[in-house]
């Protein structure tokens, strides 16, 4: 929306989190952080996004979020100076205020804010929710449904903490109206920091009408701990299952298994238990992933088997109705159709076409010390178990290789090739 500039603001220091870069970096299902909430900030502005950093993160955040203009807060001053740092970069008519740590905020919320502060004589509008637990949130005050004040936890009076209203602290406002009394927000005496909620009580007074929406409390989780990140992944998690059951997935175990963001999977697709999909992974109608399997970056095609104990490496492709059995490893290679690797096998660079047999114990021998080659093996062809394949090499069509044997050159159509060293048995002079 043109008339809407969407301010994210992910200046906080992460000093909860406990971790080497900023919480807002790290991967959420494979995405991190804050492109959640980037992600949904697009779909509400288009470009028209700003994004508050602070000096130390401000690198990480434009390597992911570079179609954003960044403004650096130098002092950690509160959301009300974070605010302030961007004013001269508004230039649409409304301004909505995200924060980069509540990765489960939901489009539908924010075009339900969006409307009836659209809709409404409301100047200012935000997003609260119900809570039976609402320690440490600030608390909504009412006045003929509109909101009067927002009180802080360490500000609340005994009687006020009874309040189950809390603020999310999601808000869009007129912009004129927001910047010209922003500067009338007094530092907190207790944190030394300006906040944003205080903006109700300035409005208030001066009969700007500000209004509410209420959404489900767990989509305005924030994360600032490990434990409130592994608490939200959870609940991203549950929600790709559930979407994907909904549409015929069949998961014997949903809750052993670990999905991306950008997971693809078509109905008729059965996923057994502690299977993990990491990003760009498609796996297509009637295929099974069996347990344990590892998959990513991954195109599996229609009625394959994966699994159990398979791992299934970036840039790889599986054609339709093979077979990639247990503790087989594929990496950068496209499998053709009703291909069968079944059991204790390397794949690594290679090109295999359709109809092929690669025998127990199989490696392609990809790596020289300093550079990968790449090995084919066309349609038709039977290897045998234990076989090297020391690229670069091709195995032409309708060939086989006997089990136990080392190829260092190409294979002509048709052929059999048995490269083995004469078995030799010795007498024990020691036994008698």
């Amino acid at each position: 929306m043109s008339d809407i500039t969407t301010v994210i603001l992910a200046a906080g220091n992460s000093t909860r989190f406990k971790a080497s870069k900023s919480k807002l970096v790290y991967p959420l299902c494979g995405l991190p952080i804050v492109s959640h909430i980037f992600n949904i900030a697009k779909k509400i502005s288009g470009k028209n996004i700003l994004v508050v950093s602070n000096e130390k993160n401000k690198e990480e955040l434009k390597l992911i979020l570079n179609t954003s203009k960044l403004v650096v807060q130098k002092k950690q001053k509160g959301t009300a100076d974070a605010i302030e740092q961007v004013k001269k970069f508004v230039k649409s008519k409304n301004i909505l205020i995200l924060f980069g740590d509540t990765p489960l905020v939901e489009v539908k919320d924010i075009r339900k804010l969006v409307s009836k502060f659209k809709k409404s004589k409301a100047k200012a509008s935000l997003i609260a929710f119900n809570t039976s637990e609402p320690h440490g949130y600030g608390r909504l005050l009412l006045n003929n449904n509109y909101v009067e004040e927002i009180i802080e936890q360490i500000n609340l009076k005994p009687e006020q903490k009874k309040i189950n209203l809390c603020n999310s602290g999601i808000l869009i406002a007129n912009t004129k109206l927001l910047f010209d009394n922003l500067k009338n927000i007094k530092e907190n005496k207790i944190k030394k920091e300006r906040y944003l909620p205080d903006i109700c009580k300035i409005f208030s007074k001066k009969n700007i009408p500000i209004n509410y929406i209420e959404c489900n409390k767990e989509t305005m989780l924030g994360i600032n701990t490990l434990d409130d990140f592994n608490v939200v992944q959870n609940i991203l998690q549950k929600k790709y299952v559930k979407n994907f059951i909904k549409n015929g997935v069949n998961f014997l175990k949903p809750n052993t298994c670990y999905l991306s963001y950008d997971t693809k999977i078509e109905p008729t697709v059965t996923i057994e238990s502690n299977v993990t999909i990491k990003e760009k992974t498609i796996i297509k109608k009637g295929s099974i992933i069996k347990s344990n399997s590892y998959l990513e970056e991954v195109t599996i095609d229609e009625n394959s088997h994966i699994g159990p104990s398979a791992r299934l490496r970036p840039k790889t492709k599986i054609g339709k109705k093979s077979k990639i059995g247990n503790f087989v490893e594929i990496k950068n290679s496209k499998i053709g159709n009703n291909v069968s690797i079944a059991h204790l096998s390397y794949v690594g660079d290679s090109e295999i076409g359709n109809n092929v047999n690669i025998g127990a114990g199989t490696i392609t021998c990809n790596y020289d010390g300093k550079k990968k080659h790449k090995t084919i093996i066309k349609d038709n062809v039977f290897i045998g178990s234990n076989t090297s394949l020391i690229a670069p090499v091709v195995i032409e069509s309708k060939s086989r290789i006997g089990a136990g044997s080392v190829i260092t050159k190409n294979i002509p159509k048709n052929s059999l090739a048995i490269e083995r060293s004469a078995l030799k048995i010795l007498r024990n002079k020691r036994s008698k």
